[in-house]
């Protein structure tokens, strides 16, 4: 696979040719130089084909001595649209590995345009877009000289965990010493995991950090490629990518990498954009990934370690019992779990948790399936159960539902349906035996 640079003949696009040189020579790979023409900056666009030969002729001459200095492959290619939208193709058709640009200038702006080129190209591209800023800093870790610090922001999506894939592939390359960052909203957080007010105005809660970083550990795995790794949960009140940013200029990686969501225009005006925020707001290497569906999430079987079954205890809420267990293997875990109701408010704690284990199968312990019971409270069954399932990291809910649709569920209410609204775990509804 190819690495292709874009370049418009700057001193900056100098840098980041070398740049995407010395990555092709480490990889052993071809490079693609590509200048664009954008002739709706020139008000003689008839001049299109007079433009095109000397332009050809200095970009081969470039391309020539690249191949020289670095003993690779280096093609030319002169195109002629808007810069962003023909490297963001012109990279894809070809396969890149990698596209590298320098913070290319600008065009004129339409009425949907925001940014630079390279900003705008990294909405665009679905190929990996590395924008240099500090070309030293990567030629001295390609030559061996030195470790690459890469701060890696993620929010736990599937775009971070492209970014995270992307950042494994340069750790194999040269050794990269990476911090992991995740941006929390405390506000939220202290929601999602059912973790009781107050909240610090700085910081977070020694208990809810404990819970966040240990989703964190578990999100990341183990990180392939040479170099040291560290993780980091920092709470912010604002923008994600604000506070990247201020982390950013703190610490002073050689590279930061975020994933994109690839928005168009028109979402990122009104939702903003966090990998373009990142590039805007940083002085250093940027690298942006865009989201894309790992070939293992394509083939692999998901496997469920941790399961939350809640009951009411009534034979409908019973049933999904079986069905939970029914979706560990050995060395699983189950977790049962009642919400406390008006009705049982006489029973003790211990008499509800009884309860509980009297429900565990008995098959259970021979198949090496581990059981935890929980009886919690809340204002909303479904709230608790959610909760419950973010502090207990379960891969799934197992649950039972009436099965209400149209009116009769609109006037008497679903937990089973509220769950599957605001969970953000698979989950199975046990529906009862038709008469």
């Amino acid at each position: 696979m190819k690495i292709v640079c874009g370049t418009d003949f700057s001193t900056r696009s100098g840098e980041a040719e070398l740049v995407a040189a010395a990555i092709a020579k480490r990889l052993g790979t071809e490079l693609e130089l590509v200048h664009v023409i954008d002739m709706r900056r020139t008000a003689l666009p008839t001049a299109l084909p007079l433009m095109f030969e000397p332009v050809e002729e200095m970009l081969a001459a470039r391309a020539k001595k690249l191949e020289q200095d670095y003993g690779i492959a280096v093609a030319s290619v002169v195109l002629e649209g808007a810069a962003e939208e023909r490297l963001a193709d012109f990279a894809l058709e070809a396969q890149a590995r990698l596209l590298v640009v320098a913070s290319l200038a600008d065009r004129e702006q339409g009425a949907f345009s925001v940014g630079s080129v390279a900003e705008r190209l990294i909405q665009r591209s679905k190929v990996p877009v590395l924008v240099v800023r500090d070309a030293n800093r990567i030629r001295a870790w390609l030559q061996g000289e030195r470790s690459l610090r890469v701060m890696l922001g993620v929010d736990l999506g599937e775009a971070s965990r492209a970014a995270l894939h992307w950042v494994q592939d340069l750790r194999r390359i040269a050794p990269c010493d990476l911090k992991i960052v995740q941006m929390v909203w405390p506000a939220l957080e202290h929601s999602r995991y059912g973790i009781p007010t107050p909240m610090f105005l700085e910081g977070i809660r020694p208990e809810l950090l404990e819970l966040l970083e240990r989703d964190l550990r578990s999100w990341v795995g183990t990180v392939a490629g040479e170099g040291e790794l560290s993780l980091s949960v920092e709470p912010g009140w604002g923008r994600s990518d604000s506070q990247l940013c201020l982390l950013a200029a703190r610490d002073r990686p050689d590279l930061v990498v975020v994933g994109t969501h690839r928005k168009s225009s028109l979402a990122r005006l009104w939702q903003g954009s966090v990998s373009r925020g990142v590039l805007h707001g940083t002085e250093t290497n940027v690298a942006c990934v865009p989201r894309v569906a790992a070939a293992e999430s394509r083939t692999s079987i998901v496997q469920f370690r941790r399961v939350l079954i809640p009951t009411d205890f009534s034979e409908l809420g019973n049933r999904a019992v079986a069905a939970g267990y029914g979706l560990l293997r050995s060395g699983g875990e189950a977790h049962l779990v009642h919400v406390r109701t008006v009705e049982d408010r006489e029973l003790s704690l211990r008499e509800l948790e009884a309860r509980l284990r009297a429900l565990i199968p008995e098959a259970a312990v021979a198949l090496g399936i581990e059981t935890r019971v929980h009886v919690i409270a809340d204002h909303e069954a479904s709230s608790g159960i959610v909760s419950l399932a973010e502090r207990m990291a379960v891969d799934a809910i197992c649950m039972s539902t009436h099965g209400r649709s149209g009116v009769s569920e609109l006037v008497l209410g679903s937990q089973a349906h509220e769950v599957v609204r605001i969970a953000d775990k698979p989950v199975l509804l046990i529906k009862p035996e038709r008469a």
